[in-house]
């Protein structure tokens, strides 16, 4: 479900003309106390006579982050009126594994030694040890799944992981490639990111029996969502101005990625501009003012606010989605996550 429209004016946008008021509380405060139990079922189920899968799983859980995922599982079920038991917590622990788990391994791809401000698993206990605390928690997902007993359940994150991996797989070819385009940078991004919003969203409606053309409506709000997250989350890679915790300014830049600012900016450079781009991301000989002349570039094309606007597009077709689903206090939450995941600095 990919739009490839990049020529989008720096307005007031239709997301902030929608949502201008102030919010007195944090979108996920209705759905609290179950994050709180997610939590804890995690914990429990990660319990082990081996140390490290403890202690690496609680080192992540205690690092922050909002959960969006399991939330999304979370306020869909309560939107639509599950109150039966505790598949909805079960299931929302399934997905955090299932991300949990992909966060182990890409601070290992990416060789990172910070998130969201904390020391990376790898980078206190190494890169073996991250690996395979994270197939631990992969197989822990399944087994909770199962456990479930659900085929559709078992089809949705069974496609949803293999998604994630296929993008991740693909993002390598994006990686020191100036020749990558818009629509291989998105399909990159609906598999490692969009996929697994697009499963925790669907894992709601179908604990609560949802008809398929609502099941069909809450893939596409997770699909665009997802797609908006991560566009935001590249941005944040190159914007001084966000209050940006969880990386280094740049961790994208060194690394050699070829993410929406960089396409953005790699297209409208001069003759200049782009030899200077296959020096610093195809060979990455990167020198100590590079990354300065990088903003420079992007900030001289406007690149940030060209890619903020792509990923608003998105979190708008989100919002959109929810007119057509029951209005309650949980669909509230759910739009404002949508204002959230735009307006968010780290």
């Amino acid at each position: 479900m990919i739009l490839l429209k990049f020529n989008l004016k720096n307005k007031k946008s239709p997301l902030h003309q929608k949502f201008d008021n102030k919010f007195d509380k944090s979108p996920y405060e209705i759905v609290k106390e179950d994050i709180n139990k997610v939590n804890k079922f995690i914990i429990a189920k990660l319990k082990s006579d081996v140390p490290l899968i403890p202690i690496i799983s609680e080192h992540l859980l205690k690092s922050g982050g909002k959960r969006i995922r399991p939330s999304l599982t979370l306020l869909f079920a309560k939107m639509f009126g599950y109150h039966f038991g505790d598949r909805h917590i079960e299931l929302a622990s399934c997905i955090e594994l299932i991300h949990m788990a992909s966060i182990l391994h890409d601070d290992v791809v990416d060789e990172s030694k910070l998130r969201r401000g904390n020391p990376t698993a790898n980078n206190l206990w190494g890169n073996k040890s991250s690996i395979l605390v994270g197939d631990y928690l992969f197989s822990k997902s399944f087994q909770i799944m199962v456990n479930d007993a659900d085929f559709l359940v078992m089809k949705t994150i069974a496609n949803a992981s293999q998604s994630l991996a296929k993008g991740e797989v693909m993002q390598l070819s994006l990686t020191n490639n100036l020749d990558s385009t818009k629509e291989k940078y998105l399909k990159v991004i609906e598999g490692k990111t969009a996929g697994l919003f697009s499963a925790a969203a669907v894992l709601g409606g179908i604990i609560t029996k949802q008809k398929q053309d609502t099941i069909n409506h809450l893939s596409l709000f997770g699909n665009y969502l997802g797609i908006a997250f991560q566009i935001l989350d590249d941005v944040l890679d190159y914007d001084i101005s966000s209050n940006n915790f969880g990386k280094k300014i740049g961790d994208d830049f060194k690394e050699g990625k070829v993410t929406l600012p960089i396409l953005i900016a790699y297209s409208r450079s001069n003759d200049k501009e782009k030899a200077f781009w296959k020096k610093v991301i195809e060979d990455l000989n990167q020198e100590k003012n590079d990354l300065k002349v990088a903003l420079d570039i992007i900030s001289k094309y406007s690149c940030l606010s060209e890619a903020k606007a792509f990923a608003e597009s998105y979190a708008k077709k989100a919002s959109e989605i929810l007119d057509k689903l029951p209005k309650n206090d949980f669909n509230v939450s759910l739009n404002t996550i949508c204002q959230f995941v735009f307006r968010r600095k780290s």
